[in-house]
């Protein structure tokens, strides 16, 4: 059985060309990386993208490379498993990545067994019950249905401008609020390790973590346009790598 690799927050096109060049660059070693190394599965952890919405005919060109990079993995047997995050939520079931690479589409944590270890797996948006304003407000807003029709009726470069100006402010807001949340998730993770959870894995707050708690670990893949960090399984261990 090959290894397991976990990926959140590259935020895809959020950042000056310059940036952008030099995380893709990483980004694509990364995926090459896991080529090599023969991996089973790549988790994506969410706002992999900074904007994403699977429209019928369109993708968005500045994905394109990385695109091909994820399709060559598929192709070689590699399953891809996409969480969507606060970002890029908007993958749908019969949308690009389900249909073009066989990816695994989630919209909520979720329970799975990877060589008999019990992980838990998600973004991790919501998860701290002190986000009140997320949890209660805006996330129902953006994910309810008569919402995401009639955001498919704007023109996808309308819609990408506007997904701009609220990745630069969401981006401020979770910075200020990062250290706060990081105790919650721990505290999450404590209760779910208790009921059996070997490791609890989340992305989005960009603080790339390992830590034992009691019987089972909590980690949180951190991000990859700062840190450039991963978490690898080699089915025995987990290790939170830098590239």
């Amino acid at each position: 059985m090959g290894k397991s690799f976990f990926i959140s927050d590259v935020h895809l096109g959020a950042e000056s060309s310059e940036k952008e060049i030099d995380k893709r660059a990483k980004l694509i070693r990364f995926l090459e990386l896991i080529s090599d190394e023969n991996a089973q599965n790549l988790f994506i952890l969410g706002d992999f993208f900074d904007f994403w919405f699977d429209y019928k005919k369109i993708i968005f060109r500045e994905y394109f490379d990385i695109l091909c990079q994820l399709k060559k993995l598929a192709q070689n047997g590699v399953q891809i498993h996409f969480f969507g995050g606060n970002h890029d939520w908007w993958m749908f079931e019969n949308g690009f990545f389900a249909r073009e690479l066989d990816a695994k589409i989630y919209y909520e944590p979720t329970i799975i067994e990877i060589n008999s270890k019990i992980f838990l797996l998600g973004h991790g948006d919501g998860i701290a019950p002190s986000d009140w304003g997320y949890r209660n407000l805006l996330a129902p807003i953006l994910r309810n249905p008569v919402s995401i029709f009639l955001f498919r009726l704007i023109p996808a470069e309308y819609a990408r401008s506007i997904s701009r100006i609220v990745s630069s402010k969401s981006k401020l807001y979770t910075q200020e609020r990062n250290l706060h949340f990081e105790t919650e998730y721990e505290e999450f993770a404590r209760t779910k390790i208790a009921d059996g959870i070997d490791y609890v894995i989340f992305g989005h707050l960009h603080l790339p973590t390992l830590k034992k708690i009691d019987s089972g670990i909590y980690a949180n893949s951190g991000d990859f346009y700062q840190n450039f960090t991963y978490i690898v399984f080699d089915n025995e261990t987990l290790e939170l790598l830098h590239l």
